[in-house]
């Protein structure tokens, strides 16, 4: 069964990409920032750590943009995601 939910590529910085093998870009399925963060640590477990600090933040020195807009300005891991969207991590600390 085919998934309803939009899918999105995450860009992917290049101190990460060793923990996503070594892809600058990842494409995911979900509903919510939160849903693609967990559909990534899923296939990338490693990734998990610089993503996510437990269930519901996102992790320290991480900041997060979906499109130009910083997801912290928006509804944080709970931010919609629409189809062809884009999502750049940026590491900031």
């Amino acid at each position: 069964m085919l998934s309803d939910s939009p899918v999105v590529s995450v860009h992917i910085p290049v101190s990460l990409r060793s923990h996503a093998g070594g892809r600058a870009e990842l494409m995911a399925s979900g509903d919510t920032v939160g849903d693609i963060f967990e559909t990534i640590s899923h296939e990338y477990p490693a990734m998990r750590p610089h993503l996510l600090l437990g269930k519901t933040d996102i992790a320290p020195g991480l900041t997060v943009f979906l499109g130009a807009r910083s997801v912290r300005d928006l509804q944080g891991l709970a931010t919609p995601i629409d189809q062809e969207e884009l999502i750049s991590l940026v590491l900031t600390g």
